[in-house]
């Protein structure tokens, strides 16, 4: 029984001296894998962003497209300056400017506004959509100018998906 309480006292006092002596500045530089460090207790203290290199630029969210149309005034001459994704186009016809694109959008938001491809200021104006009855890939897009009457203009339109 002697020898088994002195062994308890031992093992104790082992563990204490142990817990006094090693510490944070007793741990040497890449000792501890980074599998063995608790989950969200790093901060941007302890590490050293030069050394993390090129972190690569977040991508778009999978179900947003856009797309950047011309309508010149002229009937039937709208083109798409720019896009998100392959298959997006634009016709014109009816008034209207139809963007079709490669899904189907008719659950999607959708937002546009006057606007060009190029750096000069947009004329005065607004810019309605209507998801397409004919095409549910589509959604039309009617421009207007300063006093509410039609008028061929350039915009950009978003589309946001669920």
């Amino acid at each position: 029984m002697v020898v088994a309480v002195i062994a308890l006292i031992v093992a104790l006092g082992g563990t204490a001296i142990a817990a006094q002596n090693i510490n944070g500045g007793a741990i040497k530089k890449q000792t501890i894998g980074g599998g063995k460090l608790k989950q969200k207790t790093l901060t941007g203290f302890q590490i050293n962003t030069n050394k993390l290199g090129i972190v690569p630029a977040a991508k778009r969210a999978a179900h947003t497209y856009w797309a950047v149309v011309n309508n010149p005034a002229s009937p039937g001459n709208a083109a798409l300056a720019r896009a998100s994704d392959e298959g997006i186009s634009a016709t014109e016809g009816g008034g209207a400017v139809t963007v079709t694109f490669p899904v189907n959008i008719s659950g999607c938001a959708n937002v546009t506004s006057r606007n060009n491809a190029g750096t000069t200021p947009p004329g005065a104006g607004t810019a309605q959509t209507n998801t397409s009855p004919a095409n549910a890939n589509a959604i039309e897009v009617l421009t207007k100018d300063a006093k509410g009457d039609p008028e061929d203009a350039d915009f950009h339109l978003i589309v946001i998906c669920p």
